[in-house]
């Protein structure tokens, strides 16, 4: 099992995006995010042996859905050894138009 830290350049991302409360239209607060999405890369993380990479195996991807955030990719680094730091994330903007459209709804 792996050890998992956030990266700084993670958090600087989160807490620019999201603020410390929810808005009074609905969007999430920073703790909602925390809660969330990252919470779950961070435990997916622990298993970083066994994910998939594409060209260098101290880069690997995790996809997460969540109800609330939508599709999210994670980017861990393996930074020493036993040691991997989420180094970035990005939203997937098309998810909730895609979940729309399907015709199986």
């Amino acid at each position: 099992m792996f050890e998992v830290r956030v990266g700084e350049a993670a958090v600087e991302k989160i807490t620019s995006t999201y603020g410390p409360e929810r808005s009074a239209t609905g969007r999430p607060s920073e703790w909602d995010f925390w809660s969330g999405p990252p919470a779950a890369a961070l435990i997916g993380f622990r298993d970083f042996g066994n994910l998939l990479f594409d060209f260098h195996s101290e880069i690997r991807t995790l996809h997460i859905v969540d109800p609330v955030f939508g599709a999210l990719v994670f980017a861990g680094v393996l930074v020493e050894p036993g040691v991997v730091e989420i180094a970035d994330y990005e939203v997937d903007p098309g998810y909730w138009d895609m979940i729309e459209d399907d015709p199986n709804d």
